[in-house]
């Protein structure tokens, strides 16, 4: 069904799914280590999602800030804590985003580095995946198979099937009861974050998380929707993602949200598995408000249930969703700085790649530069 640039069919429904390998990890680590509410995380991720959809009508989901989920949950941190960074690093973009300084940094980031970073990326989703598989390798090969066979195509929906090969196999090994869930209405609580837990989280999370959010939730997820839907150029930009992310991180912490982003991964993930419009993340939102509403109780023990492996098949996909669009790269030179800004990234983390690879493209510009300029003297 097509409802104003919306599609509501069932290969939009299995794109809904995509980003679940990114997006479940580290909620259940939030939930589960830093004790947030269930009710609060997804309530926050689901109307944030229906309003991305209302806005762009593209497939362009939430995902969590992963600097700061890492170091809250190696940390322990109590849940205002992180609700604090949220609030932080939200009103640092929305005043980045009320100026112009974004959209004009992101226009000067050369091509082979805007390839790098993605296939970094990609590189980074395909080995967190295989990791996943160690849990089971015969299922994760068999949902890999599967994936790799009928991914691209607009009639099998086969991130739903290998999902409910995954439940079937939860409820079979004995791992899940249906019986088991809890149905209960359920209502975030309101939550108020110090300053001192906006500025620590800020301090010893927040910095890392905003280098690390301006290369994969900004420059290479701009690229990728560009890349992907050309038709969007003029309606999503740099300034509109920063604004995005400024304001749901200013207000989503006081119900209970945890600190999210756009990313890269996301939206491959999303596209790799059938998502065309943002029909695809308005039905992941409402799935998302009704488990906030109606099974905040159960949404730990469903998570823990869901095997891994399968999860580590759908994190390969995206991987190879993401590094499918580094092939227009043809100049040696630039092939060469996009597989080191690769390397970098994946060796030791994407801000880190940008800035060290951005100073060896301006250097190897001058010099080729400067040679031009003496062979023409002499």
């Amino acid at each position: 069904m097509r409802f104003r640039g919306f599609e509501f069919g069932l290969m939009e429904f299995a794109g809904a799914f995509g980003d679940f390998g990114t997006l479940l990890p580290f909620t259940v680590a939030y939930i589960t280590i830093c004790n947030l509410d269930p009710a609060g995380i997804f309530l926050g991720i689901g109307l944030t999602n229906i309003c991305l959809a209302l806005i762009y009508k593209l497939p362009l989901p939430v995902q969590p800030k992963k600097a700061v989920g890492i170091i809250a949950i190696r940390e322990k941190w109590n849940p205002n804590l992180v609700y604090g960074t949220g609030i932080a690093l939200g009103l640092i973009w929305i005043v980045i985003g009320l100026s112009n300084v974004i959209n004009k940094l992101v226009a000067k980031v050369p091509k082979c580095v805007l390839r790098g970073i993605q296939l970094g990326l990609g590189f980074t989703f395909a080995l967190e995946g295989i990791s996943m598989l160690k849990s089971n390798y015969l299922l994760g090969i068999i949902a890999l198979i599967l994936a790799i066979l009928f991914m691209g195509s607009r009639k099998v929906p086969i991130s739903l099937i290998i999902i409910g090969m995954g439940i079937i196999y939860s409820i079979y090994t004995g791992v899940f009861s249906i019986s088991s869930l809890k149905f209960a209405f359920s209502v975030p609580s309101f939550h108020t974050p110090s300053i001192y837990d906006i500025v620590y989280g800020f301090v010893f999370a927040g910095i890392a998380q905003f280098f690390l959010t301006l290369t994969n939730a900004v420059i290479a997820t701009i690229a990728l929707i560009h890349d992907l839907f050309p038709e969007s150029k003029n309606q999503v930009t740099p300034k509109s993602l920063v604004l995005n992310m400024g304001v749901m991180n200013s207000i989503l912490p006081f119900i209970g949200g945890m600190p999210m982003c756009h990313g890269a991964g996301g939206l491959a993930a999303q596209y790799a598995f059938g998502a065309r419009t943002g029909g695809a993340i308005i039905m992941e939102g409402i799935l998302e408000i009704l488990s906030a509403l109606f099974f905040a109780g159960s949404i730990k023990e469903i998570s823990n249930a869901f095997p891994l492996a399968v999860l580590g098949a759908m994190l390969i996909i995206t991987g190879f969703q993401l590094g499918k669009v580094t092939t227009d790269v043809q100049k040696k030179t630039e092939i060469f700085i996009m597989i080191l800004t690769a390397v970098l990234a994946v060796a030791f983390n994407i801000a880190l790649a940008f800035f060290v690879v951005l100073a060896v493209h301006f250097s190897l510009s001058k010099g080729l530069i400067f040679l031009k300029n003496k062979n023409r003297k002499q």
